[in-house]
């Protein structure tokens, strides 16, 4: 399959480079819950433009190739063009998105692992955002169990409204597996409640005895850092949007 193509092996290699050059210390924990086969969703905070790499390298050390749900536009670069091409990974457009929705469940029909960020962007807060329901509906479409994943500590690297952390910095990351969900009936809203619940579950897991800084960007306002709060991290994201929106129709786009 495209995703095992030895391009994919080579990102993968890639990834642990770059992480090993960073010196992170990655905690993995619970990967007993990734399911060694079988289709499987895994839902991934989101909380920094590098917390795919953790999250990818979680579910290859459970035994599984994951395919990433990606924004369609990053294929719009020639390099990404060629790595989403020979990952696997499928384009997400917000817009248009009932060919990449089914294209996903195909995939967990099919058996495969498929990550996906069910808070669509990163949350500038730290703290979860509400979810969308595309994740719910996947899992309740094709049958298969939602594996929750929380990756805490990627923020402190590069995200958005932080101080960007490049080089060796041996920076403490930890990757939390919650126990899969099971669809078992349930509408997409009340699996989606699930969702949310377990992943609230699995990040305070994961922030229990982690450094907690007082005042640093990086740090959630609920423990005490200089991140925003969730309302004010909410309105920092729709003004961003709307900004987008006006830049989008002022060039014809």
């Amino acid at each position: 399959m495209a995703r095992r193509e030895p391009v994919y092996e080579v990102v993968f290699l890639l990834a642990k480079g770059i992480i090993g050059t960073q010196g992170l210390r990655v905690q993995y924990r619970g990967l007993e819950n990734i399911p060694a086969s079988g289709g499987v969703l895994l839902a991934v905070n989101h909380t920094s433009y590098v917390d795919f790499l953790e999250a990818g390298i979680a579910v290859k050390r459970a035994g599984r190739w994951p395919r990433y749900m990606l924004k369609a536009e990053l294929k719009k670069i020639k390099i990404m063009a060629f790595l989403i091409k020979h990952c696997g990974a499928i384009g997400v457009d917000r817009e248009h998105g009932a060919e990449s929705y089914h294209e996903a469940v195909t995939a967990l029909e099919s058996g495969e692992a498929v990550i996906v960020y069910p808070e669509a962007t990163i949350s500038r807060s730290f703290e979860l955002k509400e979810f969308k329901s595309g994740a719910a509906r996947m899992s309740i479409e094709a049958d298969v169990p939602i594996v929750p994943v929380i990756v805490w500590g990627t923020q402190r690297i590069w995200s958005k409204g932080t101080q960007r952390r490049a080089g060796r910095h041996r920076f403490p990351v930890v990757v939390e597996v919650g126990a899969p969900l099971l669809p078992d009936g349930a509408t997409p809203d009340v699996l989606t409640t699930r969702l949310r619940s377990a992943m609230g579950d699995a990040l305070e897991r994961a922030q229990r005895g982690f450094p907690a800084p007082a005042g640093e960007d990086w740090v959630p306002a609920r423990l005490g850092g200089g991140a925003p709060a969730p309302d004010e991290a909410l309105r920092l994201e729709q003004q961003e949007f709307a900004l987008r929106k006006a830049k989008r129709e002022a060039s014809g786009g």
